[in-house]
């Protein structure tokens, strides 16, 4: 946590869905704290993507593609919330989530974060614009000075987070350093029509060079959990199909509830 002598000032750069990132500080936000919002994921609504870490391939796999934001050694890996700008077809009409589906955490962690103040400094953050972050608040911030248990809870969490996020990058080198990430595309076959159509251009791990990799490499990853984990990405990619029915049944109008 930031201790009462840290200003809390606007963070500089750009954090993905945090409108207003400011260094959370008693001084600043002492009479602050979370109110449930009546829409909780309407700050999603409109993406398609959101970040994931390694350790979740394995839920996310089963509702999502996961596909990286580029073929280097920065590229993020990502779950796949909807096929056309603007759309995320895992959030209903009443910005709740689809219950039967996973959540990623760096949603989860919302409007908390965590951000590098200095080299080797991180301190907490909080999206002041977030609907959630009230004034009269349900679940405080601060109490006599000092995080509540369910600041402490909630920050504890993306600190588990941020260190998954580490471990996400190193296999992420991994994938580059062997030249296993790749540009594909995903089609679609319209009904009655034998011809496939593009539906989206992504990222993927290029499963061909994944089965001619030195098996003293495949040893190593499977040791350190990073080979699972890359299959996992191949099988999430099935997924595309499912995405696309997803958004067919929500242009039919199928009730209120993303299916």
């Amino acid at each position: 946590m930031t201790d009462e002598t840290t200003a809390a000032t606007p963070i500089t750069g750009s954090m993905f869905l945090y409108q207003q990132p400011e260094l959370l500080t008693v001084q600043d936000h002492g009479s602050l704290g979370l109110t449930p919002s009546k829409r909780p994921f309407d700050f999603v609504a409109g993406e398609r993507v959101v970040p994931l870490t390694l350790t979740e391939f394995g839920s996310a796999q089963r509702h999502f593609p996961i596909i990286f934001s580029g073929t280097d050694a920065n590229a993020v890996p990502l779950a796949v919330l909807g096929i056309a700008e603007g759309e995320s077809l895992f959030i209903d009409n009443d910005g709740e989530w689809d219950p039967m589906t996973y959540i990623p955490s760096y949603l989860r962690c919302y409007p908390f974060a965590f951000a590098r103040v200095e080299e080797e400094r991180m301190a907490a953050v909080i999206d002041r614009a977030a609907d959630a972050v009230t004034e009269d608040p349900q679940f405080p911030f601060f109490a006599d000075g000092k995080p509540t248990k369910e600041t402490e809870q909630v920050m504890q969490f993306c600190m588990t987070y941020e260190g998954e996020r580490n471990r996400t990058r190193e296999f992420v080198q991994v994938l580059a350093q062997n030249d296993l990430l790749v540009t594909q595309q995903a089609t679609h076959k319209n009904p009655g029509s034998s011809e496939s159509v593009p539906l989206a251009e992504y990222n993927s791990i290029d499963s061909e060079k994944l089965t001619n990799i030195d098996p003293e490499l495949i040893k190593d990853w499977h040791r350190n959990g990073f080979l699972s984990a890359m299959y996992l990405q191949l099988y999430s990619i099935e997924n595309w199909r499912h995405l696309m029915a997803r958004r067919v049944r929500r242009e039919m109008g199928a009730g209120n509830t993303p299916n």
